[in-house]
């Protein structure tokens, strides 16, 4: 499914499918997007509150729906935290297609949403910052994530070798823990031939060791083509580096601008992608249009 262009007027909405947003931020968040023309709906559904939640599971189910069925060209998270995985069973139930191109935007719990709205209905999805984090990222992030909305037509990053190669397939990941969540589940997506993006914040080193063993014995790393790395903020990068090249062969590139810090350039999951590490270049490239 093609993704919509943006233009100025664009109207599309927030949702929060997982931890309850803070409204001041959220007030700020939509305040800037609509200095780039863009109308964004807030409805009070997104400030529920149910324990850590931002309402009942059937609630934020059902808003998110109802934001689907309307001419929206693109739905934005609030907040990451916790709770789309709640929300799976439920979609499955309330969606049978997608009726129009909408770009769904979000990163962190939110990948749990991106990659299911790809993998169900080859819905191209926008890993990107949340609406409550717009002011805790760069200048530069955000004058890239502009572009792409706005029609750029490619996403090009640099990252550094950590193993050499080249590959190509449709990027699918994101938040690790996220994407650790979905296997042996119904909606573990397709690894077969893609190439696996991951990044992830505040988790110890043995804590990540888990993650990267639970993913090499469910088989990931045998059927994946490349591995693209954005920021592991809160532990020293290089000592993640064995825990990667130890369970995975092919090519690595490490060190994207993407994750919990302040650059978190945008990724689409399920665009087509070239990984390149060989012939002293390391980037990443994406076709999106």
């Amino acid at each position: 499914m093609n993704k919509p262009v943006l233009f100025i007027g664009a109207r599309g909405a927030v949702f929060s499918p997982a931890g309850v947003p803070d409204p001041k931020k959220i007030a700020n968040g939509v305040n800037f997007l609509k200095t780039w023309g863009l109308e964004i709906d807030v409805d009070p559904e997104c400030f529920k509150n149910c324990r850590y939640l931002a309402g009942r599971d059937e609630e934020r189910a059902l808003h998110l729906v109802s934001l689907l069925e309307k001419p929206y060209t693109f739905l934005w998270a609030s907040r990451g935290g916790y709770g789309s995985l709640r929300l799976l069973p439920l979609l499955d139930e309330l969606i049978e297609r997608i009726r129009h191109p909408v770009w769904i935007i979000g990163f962190s719990d939110v990948s749990i949403l991106l990659n299911y709205f790809f993998s169900r209905f080859g819905l191209l999805t926008l890993h990107a910052p949340v609406i409550s984090s717009i002011f805790e990222v760069s200048l530069c992030t955000l004058a890239v994530l502009k572009n792409t909305l706005f029609g750029r037509k490619r996403v090009f990053l640099i990252g550094e070798v950590w193993r050499e190669g080249e590959a190509q397939g449709l990027l699918i990941g994101g938040n690790l823990v996220s994407v650790a969540s979905l296997l042996g589940s119904r909606w573990a997506p397709d690894f077969s031939g893609k190439i696996l993006f991951l990044e992830e914040v505040n988790e110890d080193l043995y804590r990540l060791d888990r993650l990267v063993t639970q993913l090499y014995n469910y088989g990931v790393f045998e059927e994946i083509s490349g591995l693209a790395l954005g920021e592991f903020k809160g532990v020293n990068y290089q000592e993640i580096i064995p825990l990667f090249k130890e369970v995975f062969n092919g090519p690595i590139l490490a060190g994207l601008p993407v994750g919990h810090g302040i650059k978190n350039y945008p990724l689409v999951i399920g665009a087509r992608t070239h990984l390149c590490t060989r012939y002293g270049q390391a980037y990443l490239l994406q076709d999106i249009y």
